[in-house]
């Protein structure tokens, strides 16, 4: 028997409950954007409270950094000389420079500490921020269909109506509301109640009725069944068409299947009208709660213009949970149908670009001067650390590299990323064009004074020579 109940069910969305467990950055990352009024400025001031934490190790690894090279240049002409002395013997110039370097207290290794809890600490955050925008967009989608299904579930007494049947934990087009008593005698149909389901189920008892009915219908724009199609003249009355009918197929099951054909498309209209107004919810659910920023129109997409602020399917979000260097399927699906209909009504967010590559951009640039910049200060290391220079040739390599690898962090996690590693690159810079600067200062100062000391040990030396002469 034709089942009229798939034909009338509005569908509820389903609502996840989270499973991303942030940890103290994460959560940390979450109270903070969710507190200022922008997501965007939140990041922006989670980078500079990380940056004021990690200060010390950044200044000590700076300020040793620019020593060491002030030191280096005070060594350049004794390193140049043992550079031509042991050209052809590279074992023998480091042995050499170590003893240098002990004598004038310079320590490679001074730098390594802070870089390396630098790198630590920017894993760290890669980790969380990758969780967080998982969770973020998964929030906002919850959102989302939280807000399609109480549409829905207050649809009656929004628009003081009782066409919206719940049924369990489902919902349906209230079928005698819309089919009524009248409508049924106007097209010689017949009503029986489907014992299992309790839906009605609708059978033509007078086809020429049925027939005038359905003109009817087209006439009003009507074309799920049509007269001279699915409704046929046989002489002087109308007969249902089998072209489309396997041979064994009966009257009955033909006649059953277009009549509740006709009367489902019927109630079909209703369930668009209360699907519109729950789509409507949706949108207007997301385009309140979407956290932009400047160009960018989702910051927990990328700022790419072939990236979309909404994804076109639930699968390209791609929700996994960062488990160390490995993610894992975080075991969250939605139906292609449902996740379709909660965002019918943002085909325009579905089309437009999300960003225009211009914190992928920024992300390289600025790296690339920050590597300049740090070149830079270690200019005399670079050139005198090897006996050949090949120190100074790696890190020109390095310096294409570093801007490479952060325009494909860029290109591959979120904008809200993207925009902690421009804000993080520019305060990493400025602090170390200031930090030169004072050291190089102190360091001038701290040479003059220990020349004015040798210079006053000469002159004393000088005068006791004299004196001893008298």
């Amino acid at each position: 028997m034709f089942n009229f109940l798939a034909s009338t069910i509005i569908e509820t969305m389903p609502v996840f409950d989270n499973p991303y467990n942030l940890n103290f950055i994460g959560n940390f990352i979450r109270w903070l954007v969710e507190s200022l009024p922008n997501m965007g400025l939140g990041v922006i001031v989670f980078t500079i409270i990380l940056k004021l934490i990690t200060l010390p190790a950044d200044i000590w690894s700076r300020v040793s950094m620019k020593k060491n090279n002030l030191k280096m240049e005070r060594m350049r002409p004794q390193l140049e000389k043992l550079q031509r002395q042991y050209a052809n013997n590279k074992e023998q110039y480091n042995l050499k420079i170590q003893s240098l370097y002990k004598k004038e207290g310079y320590s490679a290794f001074s730098t390594c500490l802070p870089t390396i809890l630098t790198l630590v600490i920017f894993f760290i955050v890669i980790n969380q921020f990758s969780n967080y925008s998982n969770y973020a967009n998964l929030q906002l989608i919850s959102g989302m269909a939280n807000s399609y299904n109480t549409a829905v579930d207050t649809y009656n007494e929004t628009y003081d109506s009782d066409l919206v049947l719940k049924v369990g934990n489902e919902y349906y087009i209230n079928q005698d509301k819309i089919i009524t008593e009248q409508i049924i005698s106007d097209a010689g149909v017949s009503k029986t109640v489907d014992e299992t389901t309790g839906f009605n189920n609708y059978l033509t008892v007078d086809i020429n009725k049925f027939a005038a009915y359905v003109k009817g219908l087209n006439e009003q724009g009507y074309e799920g069944v049509t007269v001279g199609k699915e409704i046929v003249a046989s002489g002087s009355t109308y007969v249902f068409s089998r072209e489309n009918y396997s041979a064994d197929a009966t009257d009955e099951f033909i006649n059953q299947t277009v009549t509740n054909k006709v009367f489902s498309d019927i109630c079909q209209e209703k369930i668009l009208e209360v699907k519109t107004v729950a789509r409507q919810a949706s949108a207007d659910f997301y385009r309140a709660n979407v956290p932009s920023f400047l160009w960018v129109k989702n910051i927990w997409v990328e700022d790419l213009p072939w990236k979309h602020p909404v994804k076109n399917s639930f699968s390209e979000y791609n929700f996994t949970i960062r488990q160390g260097c490995k993610a894992v399927n975080a075991g969250i699906n939605m139906e292609d149908s449902s996740y379709a209909e909660l965002t019918f009504a943002l085909q325009d967010e579905k089309a437009q670009p999300n960003g225009y590559l211009i914190l992928v951009i920024l992300s390289i640039g600025i790296m690339f001067l920050s590597t300049i910049i740090s070149n830079r200060t270690q200019k005399a290391q670079l050139e005198l650390q090897s006996v050949d220079g090949a120190a100074a040739s790696t890190n020109k390599m390095m310096m294409w590299m570093m801007p490479v690898m952060f325009g494909i962090f860029a290109f591959i996690y979120t904008a809200s990323f993207s925009l902690y590693m421009v804000v993080s690159s520019v305060l990493s810079t400025l602090g170390t064009i200031l930090i030169n600067k004072l050291v190089e200062i102190r360091f001038a100062k701290k040479l003059a004074e220990d020349e004015s000391q040798k210079d006053k040990r000469f002159r004393k030396s000088n005068s006791q020579v004299n004196n001893k002469k008298k």
